[in-house]
């Protein structure tokens, strides 16, 4: 079983005198799962979140019109196929009731078999980072409930003058005992299943990244020796992935001296409508969907970007980001992004830009769209680049018609705390390493 978290999206393109009536009815979903929610857990038991919204007409080189669209985004663990038939066995009557407005929706629609074949053939790929990428929603609610019950049986030993003398390996042990003994909470003794593999896993797309440059390398050596026409192929790969990226950012360069074109700001009114739909106590949602600067550079380096960053996901953590990705839509001329995240998107988007090595992260992407600072060799700021970066966030920040979350509760660091607890149960410490562990209760 995979643990890793995974995203779904699925998109198809909208008349625009339709966007009202779907928008309507995504609101009436939204308005449901209010009464509903528990029906949603237990018919989706490996879905996280599912945004679920549309997407106004925008224009691309201040010419061409890119098309609305309606989009369903959905983070999960598991297989894709069974995360794609949970999705249709719960939602189907819903999602034939968005898709159906769509042209591209099959005009003799025969049945949950043909959505499940729908979905898969308008998924499209995309960059996704999680916070807790070997979390499963199960995971979730055992993991808190161990802690709980530990920190109860903890305060208890501490009413006891003896044991409150004992030393951090005897606690220890304590706890371990406690655990084991009790019958709801005993599954902790067998460990994490599937951890090493599914790391392993994710970090394979890396690995063979690295071993293909590193045989490169040593075949550039090779090649003086050896005449095998593998070795001098492979010569090559090299050097033309160095020559491919300089040249990249080379034309990059020159599509960056092109005079800055500030994007149009988002009115107050606009802006207290997102903000009014942030409402939820921990956890809120934010969708930046913008169409990019002109130059077909742009569309092809941030697609070369996205793909790279995907490779490191398994290495980045972002401490108030549950999950996000991005994606290019219309042959590359439009950026997504969507996060889920803690507290309210205000302080989230400034989270980016609060420290020099976000800002420079955060521009490998988003510098690309439109309205969004202007660079220099990419990474280079130029003016006033947060509060330019914040007034792009807000022109193209989108409301999100429905949305739900899983979990509503429990922060990215409660969730990693709680997993460091369990991880650290039965497992051999030296008494530094004990004092560590006992603040993760």
């Amino acid at each position: 079983m995979s643990t890793i978290h995974k995203g779904l999206t699925v998109t198809v393109t909208l008349q625009e005198d339709k966007l009202a009536d779907v928008n309507a009815l995504l609101f009436q979903f939204r308005n449901e799962l209010k009464t509903n929610r528990e029906q949603y857990e237990k018919a989706l038991p490996g879905t996280f979140f599912i945004s679920w919204l549309t997407l106004p007409t925008q224009v691309y080189e201040e010419k061409e019109q890119l098309p609305a669209r309606i989009i369903l985004m959905t983070s999960y663990v598991g297989d894709k196929n069974q995360h794609i038939e949970e999705l249709v066995a719960f939602l189907e009557p819903k999602l034939k009731k968005v898709f159906g407005e769509s042209e591209e929706f099959p005009v003799s629609y025969s049945g949950e078999s043909e959505m499940i074949a729908f979905l898969h053939d308008k998924s499209v790929p995309n960059t996704f980072y999680s916070g807790f990428k070997f979390i499963s929603t199960t995971d979730v609610v055992r993991e808190k409930e161990l802690k709980a019950k530990v920190w109860e049986y903890a305060r208890q030993m501490n009413t006891d003058p003896e044991a409150a003398q004992l030393p951090p390996s005897k606690i220890k042990q304590k706890i371990e005992s406690y655990v084991a003994n009790n019958p709801t909470l005993n599954w902790a003794v067998s460990g994490i299943p599937y951890a090493r593999k599914n790391k392993i896993q994710m970090l394979l797309p890396l690995v063979i990244f690295g071993l293909i440059m590193a045989c490169s390398i040593v075949c550039i050596v090779l090649s003086f020796f050896v005449g095998a026409l593998f070795v001098k192929v492979m010569a090559w790969v090299f050097p033309l992935f160095l020559l491919l990226m300089g040249g990249m950012l080379l034309l990059l360069r020159q599509n960056e001296k092109r005079p800055h074109i500030p994007g149009k700001e988002l009115t107050d009114e606009e802006v207290r409508k997102i903000v009014a739909l942030e409402t939820n106590p921990v956890i809120n949602e934010m969708t930046v969907i913008a169409p990019l600067k002109n130059g077909w550079i742009r569309r092809a380096f941030l697609g070369v970007s996205l793909k790279l960053v995907g490779l490191l996901a398994y290495f980045t953590y972002i401490p108030t980001v549950h999950t996000a990705r991005w994606l290019q839509l219309d042959k590359g001329k439009r950026l997504v992004f969507i996060a889920n995240f803690d507290n309210l998107s205000e302080a989230y988007a400034h989270d980016f830009v609060d420290s020099e090595r976000r800002t420079k992260n955060m521009a490998v992407i988003f510098s690309h769209a439109f309205g969004f600072p202007a660079t220099r060799w990419l990474i280079h700021k130029q003016y006033n680049h947060r509060s330019e970066y914040m007034k792009g966030v807000r022109a193209h920040q989108k409301i999100t018609q429905f949305w739900y979350s899983r979990n509503q509760y429990e922060s990215v660091e409660n969730l990693k705390r709680n997993r460091a607890f369990r991880e650290g149960l039965f497992k051999e410490m030296d008494n530094e390493a004990i004092k560590k562990w006992l603040l993760t209760i």
